[in-house]
């Protein structure tokens, strides 16, 4: 399997990360729970990478936000690319981008709100694009978690209107018209809300630890329900 990952990032700031938390964890909770998501997922592709024949990895991270920042989050074996452009789509589309013209190989972009994502996925992913154009992951919010193609497909990201509980069906119909073949992963819940993170705890407990255990992700989460 050979592609590249660019993770799209900002950094784990708080009062700016996780706000959507606020109603039961302070701003510095919200933003140590950021960073725990974000380690785990480097730890998660750093494995998945040894078992790969050629996986590059990528960080596109917010200019105004100093590559340093990541140092202790983030592994070298990341490029770093920083974000460019206006919107939401123009910045993806410009890290896709970059990051196929470093690599010259098929680019799957992706977040780090879907901790519980396995590797598995990102294998298929892969695979998915040795017979069809591109692959989506979608989230159940209307939008997708993670977006693959052989090559960069500008018409995947312009859209007048970037809101989440359209931007899935923006995309799908943006392939349609442009004959683009599209292989669609299993469907996944970001981690925004108090809820979703009740669900992710209980998710925690049950699950096998494994080189892949999101043990940063659990260990805040002990901590935040110690009392």
């Amino acid at each position: 399997m050979q592609a590249a990952v660019v993770l799209m990032r900002g950094a784990s700031v708080a009062g700016k990360t996780k706000t959507k938390l606020n109603s039961h964890l302070k701003a510095e909770e919200c933003a140590a729970l950021d960073k725990a998501f974000l380690k785990d997922m480097n730890f998660k592709l750093l494995n998945l990478k040894k078992s790969c024949s050629k996986l590059e990895l990528f960080l596109s991270y917010k200019p105004e936000q100093s590559p340093k920042i990541f140092a202790e989050v983030i592994a070298k074996d990341f490029i770093r690319i920083p974000q460019r452009g206006e919107s939401c789509g123009e910045i993806m589309y410009n890290a896709v981008t970059e990051a196929y013209q470093k690599s010259k190989l098929p680019v799957v972009i992706v977040g780090s709100n879907f901790p519980l994502l396995a590797t598995d996925t990102f294998t298929e992913a892969f695979a998915g694009l040795k017979e069809r154009d591109i692959v989506i992951g979608p989230s159940v919010d209307g939008s997708y978690y993670l977006l693959g193609m052989k090559k960069p497909e500008e018409s995947l990201f312009y859209f007048k209107d970037w809101r989440k509980q359209s931007i899935l069906e923006k995309t799908i119909k943006a392939a349609s018209q442009h004959n683009l073949k599209i292989h669609f992963l299993p469907e996944a819940a970001e981690i925004n809300t108090f809820k979703e993170l009740l669900r992710l705890r209980f998710e925690l407990i049950g699950k096998n630890i494994d080189s892949n255990y999101l043990k940063n992700t659990r260990k805040i989460i002990d901590e935040l329900f110690i009392y």
